[in-house]
């Protein structure tokens, strides 16, 4: 359930600024240190380990990467997502002091948002030998093969039971919130955040008529049956690692990100 967020007395602020990702930088102007000071609270800016250091009340992100860098972090810190973010509900960054203002006094509402967690467990030895890769992801989670045009065939299991195997360049398994980016551009299913599964399609499948799948993310599971190149896991835009013949992903919700929204009739002029 969605719920108005009570915000902190002398809160503190935390504005996410890492170098990697400086074109979605947000600038603090005047307007948003007023609006902090009047609740005797404090603006703290950085990367998001020096954010996270200053336990901030509330975090402010700006752009995809960003906000996934906190998701893959587990923090429970709510956030305000700032600028264009395709399946996210944000603020525009000029009207941010006005959002955080709304936060502040409690006019915002909380989204809950799933995070999924990710384990690759390589083929090349045991889990002593070979430590798994474990990822979360915000957005999606695909396995696409190394060069273009060379298809592998990939199976796909939900809680151990078999449910499809099918060739393709890859495949894509999408959050409610990545169901409307990229897995949108191969068709997959668009997902309300009220849902609690993950879309799943074929990249560039050898036949046209493969399905696609809503699926809880209660455990599933992908494989490379057959492969004609390497295969790459990509978690929400990132290469974490090789899948092999043999290997296995496996993918679960992890837990959820709480994000602050503030609707339109809930914002005061800046």
């Amino acid at each position: 359930m969605n719920a108005a967020w009570d915000g902190d007395d002398s809160p503190v602020v935390g504005v996410v600024d890492p170098e990697t990702d400086a074109i979605d930088a947000i600038e603090i102007d005047t307007a948003l240190e007023s609006v902090v000071a009047d609740v005797d609270g404090t603006i703290t800016s950085g990367t998001l380990e020096t954010v996270l250091a200053a336990e901030p009340s509330v975090l402010v992100t700006g752009g995809e990467a960003t906000l996934s860098a906190v998701a893959r972090a587990g923090v429970d810190t709510p956030v305000v997502p700032v600028g264009p973010l395709t399946g996210i509900e944000s603020v525009d960054r000029r009207r941010l002091p006005a959002a955080i203002e709304a936060a502040l006094d409690g006019r915002a509402v909380r989204r809950k948002r799933p995070v999924l967690g990710v384990v690759l467990e390589s083929a090349d030895g045991d889990e002593w030998d070979v430590p798994a890769i474990r990822e979360r992801a915000l957005f999606d989670v695909t396995l696409v093969t190394d060069e273009p045009a060379r298809i592998s065939e990939y199976s796909l299991r939900d809680r151990g039971s078999d449910v499809a195997t099918f060739r393709a360049d890859g495949v894509v398994a999408a959050t409610p919130a990545g169901s409307h980016g990229y897995a949108s551009a191969v068709d997959a299913p668009q997902l309300s955040p009220a849902v609690n599964a993950v879309a799943v399609a074929p990249i560039g499948p050898f036949v046209t008529q493969t399905r696609q799948w809503v699926l809880p993310t209660a455990a599933l599971t992908f494989a490379v049956e057959r492969e004609e190149s390497d295969a790459s896991l990509v978690v929400d835009g990132r290469s974490v690692g090789t899948v092999t013949i043999g290997s296995q992903v496996s993918v679960s919700r992890a837990d959820s990100l709480t994000m602050l929204a503030v609707p339109d009739d809930r914002l005061e002029s800046a």
